[in-house]
């Protein structure tokens, strides 16, 4: 559910918010003479048109196929405005006390790490929102007289095993559920900040420590989940008081690109990293769906450790 800032009034009820950002095209793809086959229709539609299409052989083939989103935004889109249109909305949800998750999804090389974490000219989705979140508790009326508390962790998932970005002798750390804090990976190191520059400065220093590897399609290709978690506590400033503690958690994924060996020419340990990346991504897609059709008798959280790590960032307290 979203705030309604900056967007309409069907937006503000959505329980959740799909967009599809195009790339632009590689300057490999434009020397071997590749050409674009993708249209937006009304910032919302987006149209494939099949580059092999010939009407007298594929009598049954459609020329193109339509694919319907929240939003569409075409290669032109800066990164301001994908975060005004998508994760601005969480924000005032976060400071209330509600849990959300933000996931960039795509191909090996699609651009997610570039639109989750930008560059210094031009800042991603984390960035952003870190920003907004600070501002807002700074100088917001409404939390005038609050008191906000925000820790952080940053960590990977590497075929299965959790490792701390922040701490990188801490490897294949387990993960338990706490009655109270819900799903916690023991052993995570945890940091209090007190401004988006200080976050800022430890994702950039996590980062260094992420696994990548080269593959036909990505030089710098992710190879693992990054899982940025950031909890924020709200009490009464008032030392005398005794209010309710309120307690969010924004969790922001850039997940490893999903593959086709092929397309990547993987082998080996490549190939092994490109199986458990699929496997992972294969079960957050039937954990939404479970939450999207309402059958929540069972939702397979428990099938991969990133669906058990965002279990309440997906269901329950969520928006």
């Amino acid at each position: 559910r979203f705030d309604g800032h900056d967007v309409d009034q069907a937006q503000a009820t959505m329980p959740m918010l799909v967009a599809v950002r195009m790339r632009p095209m590689w300057q490999k793809e434009a020397d071997a003479g590749d050409f674009n086959t993708v249209r937006i229709v009304d910032g919302k539609v987006v149209i494939v048109i099949d580059p092999w299409y010939d009407p007298d052989l594929n009598k049954n083939r459609e020329r193109e196929k339509r694919y319907a989103f929240d939003m569409v935004f075409d290669e032109n889109v800066g990164q301001d405005e994908v975060y005004q249109k998508t994760a601005h909305g969480l924000v005032s949800g976060i400071l209330d006390g509600y849990n959300a998750s933000v996931f960039a999804y795509g191909a090996t090389g699609a651009g997610k790490t570039h639109t989750m974490l930008g560059s210094l000219d031009q800042p991603g989705v984390m960035v952003n929102t870190l920003h907004d979140m600070f501002m807002r508790m700074q100088t917001d009326e409404m939390f005038r007289d609050k008191k906000f508390k925000v820790t952080l962790s940053y960590l990977e998932i590497y075929n299965e095993r959790i490792n701390d970005l922040l701490q990188p002798s801490s490897t294949d750390l387990q993960l338990s559920e706490d009655p109270v804090r819900g799903m916690v990976v023991q052993g995570i190191t945890e940091y209090g900040a007190d401004s988006a520059d200080e976050i800022l400065e430890l994702l950039h220093r996590g980062n260094l420590h992420r696994t990548v590897e080269p593959t036909a399609a990505n030089q710098v290709s992710s190879r693992s989940h990054a899982v940025l978690q950031v909890t924020v506590e709200q009490a009464e400033r008032t030392a005398h008081v005794t209010g309710n503690l309120r307690i969010g958690k924004l969790s922001m994924v850039d997940l490893a690109g999903s593959e086709r060996a092929s397309k990547t020419e993987n082998r080996g340990d490549r190939l092994k990293e490109g199986a458990n990346i699929n496997r992972s991504l294969l079960a957050l897609g039937n954990c939404i769906t479970a939450l999207a059709e309402g059958r929540r008798s069972h939702v397979p959280f428990r099938d991969s450790k990133m669906t058990r790590l965002l279990k309440d960032s997906l269901g329950g307290n969520c928006r």
